[in-house]
């Protein structure tokens, strides 16, 4: 059971968070003049990976879990 928790948490949650934060950079706080600023072509992006991830790229991980339950992929 231990091993089957660690590999969902790597799984879904270790591995699509180190793909997002290499793209974390797009909110930036300006000191000086006490603006938070939003790169939203680098958002986009991040938001882009995220649902390829959720969608396609994680069907690995979808099928693992529906192996555990059970069921047949």
């Amino acid at each position: 059971m231990t091993g089957q928790i660690a590999l969902l948490l790597r799984v879904f949650i270790l591995l699509p968070l180190a793909g997002l934060s290499a793209t974390l950079p797009f909110v930036t706080y300006d000191k000086a003049a006490g603006l938070l600023t939003i790169d939203l072509n680098a958002a986009s992006i991040a938001i882009a990976m995220l649902l390829y991830g959720l969608l396609s790229g994680g069907t690995f991980a979808w099928s693992r879990w529906v192996k555990g339950v059970g069921g047949k992929t």
